[in-house]
């Protein structure tokens, strides 16, 4: 939502609980969505009740693994569940991801580890052509060297100073590209002034880019 609906929308649920109607708003966004709504209304904490969802665990996970492929009469064994949640991170997305191409390329009723080793390459050219590909297009030139110098960092979250060092400027004049990247959801602020990918596994995308390997190159030329 715009910032403005945004505010519309709160303005017109604080109105219908003062008048005691039975309406209720169920929403989900980035984590940029906590600042959104208390910039545009200082009272927005007081009528919403938030859920952070994160990750599947473990136990999540393996249930996301083990039940679709059940009604197909597939199995998995217990070491090729434990590779999926380690590949996957438990971002269910991945694992749906993961759990298709593997059921397609593997003509067996049960699944081993060297069934998931054999697709790893053809999962992560499918993340990249299209998952990442979609969210790093949207980066200008200069957000995508501010992503650069994020993995640059070999460590996340990494701070906005340790992205400044990579890019050798000044805090000041990189804060505008990181209120930019927040604002499109390609990042987010995990705590004071520490940055992650709102996405896991974007950062080894970046890794495998050749945008990413000209820049470093140049860097090393400097």
């Amino acid at each position: 939502m715009k910032q403005s609906e945004l505010g519309s929308l709160i303005a017109a649920l604080h109105r219908t609980n003062q008048l005691g109607y039975p309406v209720m708003i169920i929403g989900a966004g980035l984590p940029k969505i906590y600042k959104m709504l208390s910039d545009e209304k200082s009272y927005s904490e007081r009528l919403f009740l938030y859920k952070e969802i994160s990750s599947l665990t473990e136990e999540q996970s393996r249930k996301a693994i083990e039940e679709p492929a059940k009604k197909f009469g597939i199995s998995y064994t217990d070491k090729a569940m434990n590779e999926i949640i380690d590949i996957t991170k438990g971002y269910p997305f991945f694992i749906q991801q993961l759990c298709q191409i593997v059921y397609k390329e593997t003509n067996k009723n049960i699944i081993e580890v060297a069934d998931i080793n054999n697709i790893i390459k053809l999962f992560f050219d499918t993340l990249d052509t299209g998952f990442f590909k979609v969210r790093y297009e949207r980066c200008s030139d200069g957000d995508k060297k501010f992503i650069f110098a994020m993995v640059k960092c070999d460590e996340l979250p990494c701070t906005i100073s340790n992205i400044a060092k990579q890019l050798k400027k000044k805090v000041k004049t990189i804060s505008p590209t990181r209120a930019q990247l927040i604002n499109k959801g390609i990042i987010y602020p995990v705590r004071y002034s520490e940055l992650d990918f709102t996405v896991t596994k974007f950062s080894g995308f970046i890794q495998r880019s050749d945008e990413y390997k000209d820049w470093c190159e140049e860097l090393n030329k400097q």
